[in-house]
């Protein structure tokens, strides 16, 4: 298990509110996540940022990295498979050394591919839950800037005065 992640209306008053609430922060900020491919599960390559335009925030919340997201511009298709709501989890994400095996893993539990993309040195693909969660799962490839995040995030953490809540990642 890599994180949880929420769609957020609102990442700054959602941040404020977890650390109100739950005593977390701070986050690290991936403002306007930018991609360098992003291809659909029809083998579409998607080259418009306006496709999926989002923040996303981490933060260590005790052993766990809680993901906010706010969206600033989605597709509509894109965005019926996320099941984007404000309501409930909208994503559980774990790290595979294998994409391709742990997607054809999901796939035979009936979760439906939905897309890959990568950004940077993170890559991704994303599948429906199928019968296994009524929310998506999001694939991360064992990298250092995956692997190394729950670290970071967590000193971060015990080194946090309260200020500065959401910091660049």
């Amino acid at each position: 298990m890599h994180h949880v992640g929420y769609w957020v209306p609102d990442l700054a008053a959602a941040a404020e509110r977890a650390a109100r609430t739950l005593g977390i922060g701070p986050f690290l900020v991936h403002r306007h996540v930018a991609f360098d491919t992003f291809r659909m599960a029809d083998g579409t390559e998607i080259t418009d940022p306006a496709f999926f335009d989002h923040t996303a925030a981490f933060a260590a919340w005790g052993p766990v990295v809680l993901e906010l997201a706010e969206v600033h511009s989605i597709d509509d298709g894109l965005a019926a498979a996320y099941g984007i709501g404000f309501d409930r989890v909208g994503h559980v994400s774990w790290v595979t050394d294998d994409l391709a095996a742990e997607g054809a893993r999901l796939a035979a539990a009936g979760c439906r591919f939905i897309h890959e993309a990568v950004t940077g040195a993170v890559h991704v693909a994303w599948y429906d839950g199928g019968s296994l969660f009524p929310h998506p799962i999001e694939l991360h490839l064992a990298g250092p800037p995956i692997l190394g995040m729950p670290g970071r995030l967590a000193a971060a953490a015990r080194d946090w005065d309260g200020k500065d809540l959401l910091r660049p990642i």
